[in-house]
């Protein structure tokens, strides 16, 4: 997703004033916009209370605590139990760090309750075979020292789409849960996806949308007038499958598309990217 987020952001005819990550998860879209200079200023938001405690964590002035806390935790199934039960009443950055070691040690780093945790794992590693603390304690020190440039707010990511809908130099790239699985990946997984079309249409600057390859996401493209572009990922589990991206104008897609006799990149999956109208109503 990644170079799709930079051909679009690549695209834009101005830097946006604010880029808004609604649902945000990681936030890879935002902190690629920040880090990369495509923007200035970045704001996310989450319902979910375990994503949030993390971001609150790393934007603070003490956040390399929690760079520390990663680096220095030992992982074994005995310490994540021990970790897993403190966080239940620990301080901030306990909770915060219980988060980041269930990510990695979860299938798929699914946070849902009721996800299990990693047998084998990756070349038979088991629990530690997603576990990069450096990698990882790194990253929350490049957030932390940019977190003039990143605001978090802990709500409902229709909010604050809402109070930017009037706004035409705000960006939103808007990644909700997906129709089809998003009730075994998230904990706050019930969504009006047609109510987020209908604020979609009415928000004034550009926003990119990614959404699972569901008929009923294409009818409601199709529905208000949006361009459908389909895109081949890849899972968790190593499994293509194609996604939706959905906006006004997704005419940077076509830079891409390989060029005849081009190789494909080996991290995108180029050679099935195709722009698409899925009946698209025809202009007067």
């Amino acid at each position: 997703m990644i170079p799709i987020l930079r051909a679009w952001l690549g695209a834009l005819p101005t830097e946006p004033a604010v880029f808004i990550e609604p649902f945000a998860g990681g936030a890879s879209a935002s902190l690629t916009a920040t880090f990369e200079s495509f923007c200035t200023r970045a704001l996310l938001s989450d319902l979910d209370s375990s994503v949030a405690v993390v971001w609150q964590s790393a934007l603070c002035e003490a956040g390399e605590t929690l760079a520390e806390n990663v680096e220095s935790f030992r992982l074994t199934r005995k310490n994540v139990k021990e970790l897993f039960r403190r966080a239940e009443v620990g301080s901030q950055f306990e909770k915060a760090l219980a988060v980041i070691v269930r990510n990695r040690i979860q299938r798929a780093g699914v946070l849902a309750t009721g996800a299990g945790i990693l047998k084998h794992g990756e070349n038979g590693k088991g629990i530690q075979s997603r576990w990069y603390p450096k990698t990882i304690a790194t990253r929350l020190r490049e957030i932390t020292k940019s977190r003039t440039k990143l605001s978090f707010l802990h709500c409902d990511g229709f909010e604050v789409l809402e109070e930017y809908v009037d706004d035409e130099n705000a960006v939103a790239f808007v990644d909700p849960p997906y129709f089809g699985p998003a009730s075994r990946l998230y904990n706050h997984w019930k969504l009006d996806h047609e109510g987020l079309f209908q604020l979609l249409g009415r928000f004034k600057g550009d926003f990119l949308l990614a959404y699972d390859n569901a008929s009923e996401i294409r009818e409601l493209a199709s529905k208000y007038e949006f361009d459908v572009a389909l895109v081949a990922m890849k899972t968790s589990h190593h499994k293509k499958k194609n996604e939706l991206l959905i906006g006004r104008n997704l005419g940077w897609v076509d830079q891409l598309l390989p060029k005849s006799g081009q190789a494909k990149a080996p991290s995108v999956q180029r050679r099935t990217l195709a722009k698409t109208s899925f009946g698209k109503r025809p202009t007067a």
